[in-house]
């Protein structure tokens, strides 16, 4: 099913497919999104982190706590005739504070809110992750297939030069050697199915573990696609646009910021604190019962008739931390040597990411290049195995010229699908540097998919498929 690149992968949704219908990319990005441990962690720490600003912010506004106290009381007072008390007492307290002035808790509400744009940054990254490795994942599978295909092909074709050496020695046409040689040659074909074999296992495997899901087909791509190279074609557009809105960069320039707000809460700790306060406490005392001592003594008469009592307090406090053993001027040095670290940090991200970004731009540009001329080089080779199996005929040509010419044929069409593969994955890492790659990315390489071209990951038709590879070799 084809689906519009305009249209968000978060919106797509995987129908049922048919019998004969493969899974495509969004298909199995849709899957990995909902699966992915790796993604899903990524949004709940994203979450959890929007929580640093609200608690940033906590320490700017008022706070009100409230207590309720119960006591047992047994008291005795030897100079008022051995006076003894005994009662129960209920006290409950109200208390609002609200600051009035607080560097610290200001510049740490601005530090909040910087490692809070640090998350964001770093959740942009993440989300560009995930869409590379959809991408690696599915056209991993992909790449496997046609090396495994191809290793087939090139073992079932040496295959048949072994035989047909081993048939040409028995007549007395060759020598001894072309038979070793061809059996040597198909010797390493043996080798190289073993390890594409391997390696499709493990690329398949890997796509399941990515999506929580085991696909039967997947589209492969056409034989026709738009690698033009990177658009736009200028490479100061790309890397202007990534110093602007690369993750990396924005998660670094926000970290400095923070370290330097963390640096100035510091130098705030050692300043006056200032905060209204309000209190309102109620007491209760529960029937006391007075004993002994003199009964016409004013303290024995008022513990005879002890009421209960409000109170309500209000005023202003102000803190100065004096001397804490040198402690708070530490932290205070410390967090300006990391504010200073943080800005080098990001001057050096800016410089790494630009960097990259001249890399994969230059990569890009040349894997633009080299699919084309591996495309040409498949012509080239299969030109040259014909020419050299005409020499073999007539004897001017040598098996080993016939293997080499036929292991160069093989080369060039792994080299030539490799170098496709190469160009979508670099495609999407030189937009990621941009931050600008996108899940509707997926849904526009979507459309590179063919309808009809499709392989079966547990049931492959491998030996259909490499018949149309294997070079004829019958003299």
């Amino acid at each position: 099913m084809k689906r519009s690149p305009a249209t968000p992968l978060v919106l797509l949704l995987t129908s049922l497919a048919s019998a004969v219908q493969a899974a495509d990319l969004t298909e199995v990005a849709n899957a990995a999104w909902d699966y992915d441990g790796t993604w899903r962690a990524d949004r709940q720490t994203w979450e959890a982190d929007q929580e640093t600003l609200v608690q940033g912010r906590a320490a700017l506004l008022p706070t009100i706590d409230a207590s309720h106290r119960y006591s047992e009381i047994n008291q005795t007072y030897e100079s008022t005739g051995d006076l003894e008390i005994d009662g129960r007492s209920r006290s409950t307290s109200v208390t609002l504070t609200q600051p009035l002035f607080r560097l610290d808790a200001f510049y740490g509400y601005k530090e909040a809110k910087s490692l809070t744009s640090v998350a964001q940054a770093e959740f942009y990254q993440s989300r560009q992750d995930f869409v590379l490795r959809v991408a690696q994942g599915y056209f991993g599978v992909l790449r496997a297939w046609d090396t495994l295909v191809s290793a087939q092909a090139e073992e079932k074709a040496i295959s048949r030069q072994l035989e047909q050496s081993q048939e040409r020695f028995d007549v007395g046409l060759v020598a001894s050697t072309d038979v070793e040689e061809a059996r040597a040659a198909y010797d390493l074909a043996r080798v190289n199915l073993i390890v594409a074999e391997q390696e499709f296992d493990i690329a398949r495997d890997q796509l399941e573990t990515l999506t929580g899901r085991k696909w039967e087909t997947l589209a492969e791509l056409r034989d026709n696609l738009p690698m033009e190279g990177p658009q736009p074609s200028k490479m100061n557009a790309w890397i202007d646009k990534a110093a602007y809105q690369n993750p990396q960069i924005l998660a670094a320039r926000y970290s400095a910021k923070a370290a330097g707000f963390t640096a100035d809460r510091q130098l705030g700790a050692m300043l006056p604190k200032v905060q209204l306060f309000a209190e309102y406490q109620h007491n209760h005392n529960t029937d006391p019962s007075v004993s002994g001592g003199d009964p016409g003594n004013p303290l024995t008469q008022f513990y005879s008739t002890q009421p209960d009592t409000n109170s309500k307090t209000i005023g202003i406090e102000v803190t100065v931390p004096l001397f804490r053993g040198g402690g708070l001027n530490s932290q205070r040095k410390q967090a300006a040597l990391l504010a200073d670290a943080a800005g080098q940090r990001y001057q050096q991200t800016i410089r790494d990411v630009s960097q990259q970004t001249r890399t994969f731009y230059r990569t890009v540009e040349a894997d633009a290049l080299r699919v084309d001329a591996r495309r040409q080089a498949i012509r080239s080779t299969r030109s040259a195995l014909e020419a050299t199996q005409s020499g073999y005929e007539v004897g001017t040509r040598n098996v080993v010229d016939v293997l080499n010419a036929q292991q160069a044929l093989f080369a060039a069409e792994r080299d030539y699908a490799n170098a496709r593969y190469d160009y979508i994955i670099n495609s999407l890492t030189l937009k990621s540097t941009t931050g600008d790659l996108q899940q509707g990315d997926l849904a526009a390489i979507n459309q590179w998919l063919s309808d009809t071209e499709t392989l079966n990951i547990y049931q492959p038709d491998l030996e259909g498929r490499s018949d149309a590879l294997v070079p004829d070799t019958r003299y």
